[in-house]
């Protein structure tokens, strides 16, 4: 399970930078966070679905674990009012909000990224497909992003955007529909502190010339 342990650390560094981590706090901070108990139950799924696929003779018995599985994925879903969808590839070490209310349903998702509270992704009512989400991509709350689309490494969503169209690496978009606001942008204090005000902080880089 190295892809949670890199969910973990990346969790943990942003909760408490300043904290040194160990298992207790490891630990602790999976109790807590509603975001790392949906990626841990959707791991778990993942793992037990390639071993039953790959496991011929015993299908079955991957079949019974799948039965408790299905019941605590359940829970997390009405806990956290989040879904993630069974196909979307995740990298490890990503963050979903602990305050939910997230549709996440993309293509792949890439190390690094951190995703806000009340986002959807790739759920929409007609299938134009799925969005592919880089490495290091920090999307803010309220985003919603559907279709068969690219978001670049790096690239920063601000909260209440709404994406339809692919964008490159290290760019920062806003609004419905969503406007480039800068380029060449980089977004890693956001990726690693959560108490960061964004929209201050990225208006401060826009006076400073990116």
């Amino acid at each position: 399970m190295s892809s949670l342990s890199m969910d973990i650390d990346l969790a943990h560094r942003r909760r408490w930078p300043d904290r040194r981590v160990n298992l207790a706090s490891r630990a602790w901070l999976l109790i807590i966070s509603g975001g790392l108990r949906l990626l841990l139950i959707y791991r778990i799924a993942q793992w037990v679905h390639s071993k039953r696929k790959d496991d011929e003779r015993r299908k079955w018995l991957w079949l019974v674990v799948l039965i408790p599985l299905s019941v605590l994925k359940l829970a997390a879903k009405l806990n956290t009012k989040s879904f993630i969808d069974n196909d979307s590839e995740i990298e490890g070490g990503i963050v979903l909000s602990d305050q939910g209310n997230i549709i996440f349903g993309p293509r792949k998702t890439g190390a690094g990224t951190v995703i806000g509270k009340r986002v959807t992704v790739g759920m929409a009512h007609t299938d134009n497909g799925a969005p592919n989400i880089g490495r290091n991509v920090w999307i803010g709350s309220d985003c919603v992003i559907y279709g068969a689309i690219t978001i670049g490494d790096g690239a920063t969503l601000l909260p209440n955007t709404v994406l339809t169209k692919s964008i490159p690496a290290g760019v920062v978009m806003q609004g419905n529909p969503a406007r480039l606001v800068l380029r060449n942008f980089d977004n890693s204090e956001l990726l690693k502190r959560q108490d960061i005000d964004v929209i201050q902080y990225v208006n401060a880089k826009r006076e400073q010339g990116g």
